[in-house]
């Protein structure tokens, strides 16, 4: 039981470390905002671009880190007997890092629609139901 508990207690500490050499992997590349709405001002698109480069890095961090977590809990998973104390603060762990992902993004979110008028809100909001909508009949 120590030996988990120093593993668990080992990968928390290690998880910053990897995050810092975090790549993004490959997946459904996302249209970008600048391509979506149709008349934003060079100013605009800079602090859009500033936004989601800044979010993206930081929701990459924690994506790793629940990586990591997740990497974990099926290790522990594994084991033979009651593995509850070690796997139970790291299910915890995990769900923190699901919510500070999505507070991630939606603190983006929000500064994109500071950035934005009222009319382009409008228009992002109209294509991205528009794009839901597509998806969902496929």
């Amino acid at each position: 039981m120590k030996k988990a508990l120093f593993l668990s207690l080992l990968i928390a500490l290690a998880l910053p470390l990897a995050a810092q050499h975090a790549r993004p992997h490959g997946g459904d590349k996302k249209k970008d905002i600048t391509e979506l709405v149709s008349d934003l001002s060079n100013i605009q698109k800079r602090k859009i671009e500033s936004i989601t480069k800044e979010s993206k890095e930081r929701v990459d961090v924690l994506r790793m880190q629940q990586k990591a977590v997740r990497d974990s809990i099926n290790m522990y998973m594994e084991y033979e007997g009651d593995q509850s104390a070690v796997l139970y603060p790291l299910f915890d762990r995990e769900g923190a890092l699901h919510a500070a992902i999505d507070r991630e993004m939606y603190s983006g979110k929000l500064r994109i629609d500071k950035v934005l008028t009222k009319e382009q809100r409008a228009e992002l909001r109209k294509v991205c139901n528009k794009d839901k909508h597509a998806k969902k009949n496929r």
